[in-house]
């Protein structure tokens, strides 16, 4: 099918089960929050800690507060060598939040099963990066995982607590790898919602001269996922590239039936009108 064919589709498949509804999300009330300050064991080829930078040290939380209208977290941190998010260590802090009202959406990677039952219960979501490549684990991660490793993760994190998959789209070097294979695994478990992110190339990472994987490849897959998951929201993530990209992106996202946008462009928002929506906008994370 010509992508022009499967974006009508995917369109007309999303506006028969939420009608003209769309999300434009603008976070400013989730603060995000690493609990390993700039470490990570990892050090990916797309991310190399880069985006840790950009987040709150756990133990700043009260400061960074004073100057924030804050109702929610996103608390992630770099990963250890077993690709586990060591954010149990601070499970006491996570209580202290939760305890107090707060949403609290985490990522845990690959984390064992006592830990995930400890933490559950004071999370409202955990986002997972559903990654069923190997190839793209190797050369990526460049951990001694596997494809059956993510999924027993995913499938732990979903007996315990709500889980959001993730799919970064191009996460290898711009390729579209496995990204449809983890579609088809989702399609067996039912998710309520699944969020979508795009590759950076990143200053200071392996991939910072490559190129994202082209817009049409990215349309396809979340047009794919629209067909596939009728009655989810399906969201677009704040991780994809900015400037004309994203305007690019976003416009077509919108024609091919997205229900949530995180910073949505201009463009996007002036689709969003050309075509009669009704425009709702959050201030949390999106799967929040």
């Amino acid at each position: 099918m010509k992508l022009e064919d499967k974006m009508v589709k995917a369109l007309k498949v999303k506006e028969n089960n939420f009608g003209k509804n769309i999300i434009f999300s603008y976070p400013n009330k989730t603060l995000a929050v690493t609990t390993t300050g700039n470490e990570c064991s990892l050090k990916c080829a797309h991310c190399n800690g880069h985006y840790l930078k950009n987040m709150t040290d756990i133990n700043e939380i009260d400061e960074k507060m004073k100057h924030r209208n804050v109702d929610s977290f996103l608390i992630s941190g770099g990963c250890s060598f077993d690709g586990n998010v060591p954010i149990i260590n601070h499970l006491e802090d996570i209580k202290n939040l939760k305890n107090k009202g707060y949403k609290i959406n985490a990522h845990l990677g690959l984390m064992d099963e006592d830990d995930v039952k400890k933490i559950s219960d004071y999370i409202d979501v955990a986002s997972f990066d559903i990654l069923l490549n190997n190839e793209t684990i190797k050369n990526v991660y460049k951990i001694d995982k596997k494809k059956e490793d993510y999924i027993k993760s995913y499938e732990i994190l979903k007996k315990h607590t709500r889980v959001v998959p993730h799919i970064c789209i191009g996460m290898d070097s711009g390729q579209i790898k496995g990204e449809y294979d983890a579609l088809e695994y989702l399609k067996t478990q039912n998710p309520d919602c699944i969020t979508f992110i795009v590759l950076i190339p990143t200053k200071g990472t392996e991939f910072e001269k490559i190129q994202p994987p082209k817009i049409e490849d990215v349309i396809d897959v979340i047009c794919e996922a629209r067909i596939k998951f009728p009655n989810i929201h399906i969201n677009l993530g704040c991780m994809r590239p900015r400037g004309q990209y994203r305007k690019q992106l976003d416009k077509m996202a919108i024609l091919s039936g997205i229900n949530n946008i995180v910073m949505p462009s201009k463009e996007a928002i002036k689709e969003a009108m050309k075509i009669k929506c009704n425009i709702q906008e959050f201030e949390r994370c999106c799967v929040l």
